[in-house]
């Protein structure tokens, strides 16, 4: 039985944040039987699990290199897959969820909340294997927060994706396509311009796309802390000599931003998609 309209304004709204909750339960609960969730925490787990191939003595260092790999070419792809099967499972019910009074800024901030917290939890199993087995470091250490910081970005990536993009194959085209020019992309660009004599001139304009790219900036700060490698040559550029000072900074900084871009654009695709 309906409420009369008039009784229904007299209720008050729920706040932000109890709209918020609700909604990061909500979000949860239907995760509980997303295979999407189950395959990315089974491939974690597995991932975590590689760094017991080093031998002996060598797993402390050798296990930054097994994740780094793992993050950079399975754990970023499936986490932007988590993102858009996220966004895909309202397509249904998306415009009453987002027609409620409360609006939906307290919808999505519930929903992307959800989203990192499972992100950082699925990192929280990468690094658990190779730490209870002696390899603790600070390397290890700096991997797996590098590690939830990545699987964030794709997450909410994915999710901005799926709200952009309606049809499911397009959508999940379009989070391949992203993936594949943040892992090769930009190297395969910046690699082609390394001998040009601008980039000669001005190496910091070169390397600024690079330090752009979360993938790239994760990638150079592990290389960066366990093997201390670095650009060589006198004509590196001051940014490059900043970066390679500052590299775990750096990382959190344009993963920070990337995040909030990404939740950005969720919000005008969420936004975009109710006013169509």
């Amino acid at each position: 039985m309906r409420f009369p309209l008039f009784i229904m304004n007299l209720l008050p709204l729920p706040s932000f944040f109890a709209v918020a909750r609700a909604a990061a339960g909500r979000e949860f609960l239907s995760h509980r039987l997303n295979r999407f969730l189950h395959a990315h925490l089974l491939l974690v787990l597995a991932a975590g699990f590689l760094p017991l191939l080093t031998p002996g003595e060598a797993l402390a260092r050798g296990a930054a290199w097994w994740l780094l790999h793992a993050v950079l070419y399975a754990v970023s792809l499936s986490a932007l897959l988590l993102g858009l099967s996220s966004a895909q499972a309202e397509a249904e019910e998306f415009a009453w969820l987002l027609g409620q009074p409360t609006g939906m800024g307290a919808w999505l901030a519930g929903k992307a909340g959800a989203l990192v917290a499972l992100a950082i939890g699925a990192a929280a199993l990468l690094i658990a294997p190779a730490a209870v087995a002696g390899g603790a470091s600070p390397a290890l250490a700096l991997v797996g927060a590098g590690a939830a910081g990545v699987s964030v970005v794709g997450a909410l990536a994915g999710l901005a994706i799926g709200f952009w993009i309606r049809d499911n194959v397009r959508g999940l085209i379009v989070a391949v396509l992203v993936w594949l020019v943040a892992l090769f992309g930009t190297d395969l660009a910046m690699l082609a311009l390394a001998g040009a004599p601008f980039a000669q001139r001005h190496p910091d304009l070169w390397v600024a796309p690079l330090m752009a790219n979360p993938l790239d900036a994760f990638r150079i700060t592990v290389l960066f802390a366990v093997e201390r490698a670095a650009f060589g040559g006198s004509g590196a550029g001051r940014l490059t000599g900043w970066w390679v000072a500052n590299a775990p900074l750096w990382l959190a900084t344009v993963l920070f931003a990337w995040a909030a871009g990404s939740t950005a654009l969720a919000w005008l695709g969420a936004r975009r998609r109710v006013d169509n």
